[in-house]
């Protein structure tokens, strides 16, 4: 697997430190969209469970949350000990009300579910998590008035689930037509635009939330596009990098709330960022940018 550090080659990593200080200095906000039937909102683009979240590597972790907070990020996908480490640095940062974080909460006895949220909402610093999901759909479903249970009386103020994978879709949707979901996470790009054919309509037409995962494949996508020039017409979406040729396409589609974008690099984060800028890819720039990939990619 080739991943970001390896496919940048000198010239584009000379390219992109003259750019990214502009970004930083300038300390733009990212745009927004409103979670549906709240009149909270959420930047577009987010945080994904980052290894120097997971790994409690404070460090790194605390300049990532510096440079996503300065430019009015929110959402970070938090799974395992980044719940701990996240909210840690949150709280440090003064920042515990501006994050918004995506925890998993597997089906389980009420109880054991009630005494870990307590856990975790004392490391946050929040009197409610912001959203608890789990990737466990059926489970989520057979344990649902557990979850609720949870919503009605402030212990989370939203509830979901998290998968990726086209064979989930069918699951997913079945829970946004029942009303038992406020948010789902779902992988969608590029490279794995099934999404968008009926899971993200279905989700926008019953006001339920999104989240994506997977922009870059895992990482696989900068071996697909490595040696390629980015399009000229690229810039036509002020797109300026290949990471952001990925997100932008995803963030073009209005059912998504945010694009969850994992990364252990300073230097990457900012590229990201840079994605939520500018004018978005229209529906036929969307199927040329398809188009390109399926060209490229073989």
């Amino acid at each position: 697997m080739t991943n970001r550090r390896e496919f940048f080659e000198y010239s584009m990593a000379l390219t992109l430190a003259s750019s990214l200080p502009v970004l930083a200095q300038e300390q733009r906000q990212l745009p927004t969209r409103l979670i549906p039937g709240t009149d909270e909102s959420l930047a577009i683009v987010g945080l994904g469970n980052s290894s120097s979240f997971r790994d409690d590597d404070l460090s790194t972790a605390s300049k990532l949350l510096d440079i996503f907070l300065d430019h009015g990020g929110r959402y970070v996908d938090v799974g395992g000990a980044s719940a701990f480490s996240v909210g840690k640095l949150g709280q440090e940062k003064n920042a515990t009300e501006q994050l918004f974080l995506g925890n998993y909460i597997d089906p389980a006895e009420e109880q054991d579910m009630r005494k870990r949220i307590a856990g975790i909402a004392s490391a946050q610093g929040k009197s409610a998590l912001d959203l608890i999901h789990t990737r466990d759909i059926g489970g989520y479903r057979s344990s649902y008035d557990a979850y609720r249970a949870l919503k009605e009386e402030g212990l989370v103020r939203f509830i979901g689930v998290a998968r990726s994978g086209a064979q989930n879709h069918d699951a997913m949707g079945r829970l946004i037509e029942d009303g038992l979901v406020d948010f789902i996470q779902v992988n969608f790009s590029l490279m794995e635009p099934e999404a968008g054919e009926r899971l993200l309509p279905l989700a926008a037409d019953n006001g339920v939330a999104v989240s994506t995962s997977r922009p870059f494949l895992n990482g696989n996508y900068f071996g697909i596009v490595r040696g390629h020039e980015l399009p000229e017409w690229a810039a036509e979406f002020d797109c300026e990098s290949w990471a952001q040729f990925s997100l932008k396409f995803i963030l073009a589609n209005p059912a998504v709330n945010c694009v969850l974008t994992e990364t252990a690099d300073p230097a990457h984060a900012l590229d990201n960022l840079g994605a939520g800028f500018g004018r978005l890819p229209d529906t036929d720039m969307q199927q040329r940018m398809l188009e390109h990939m399926r060209s490229i990619s073989g």
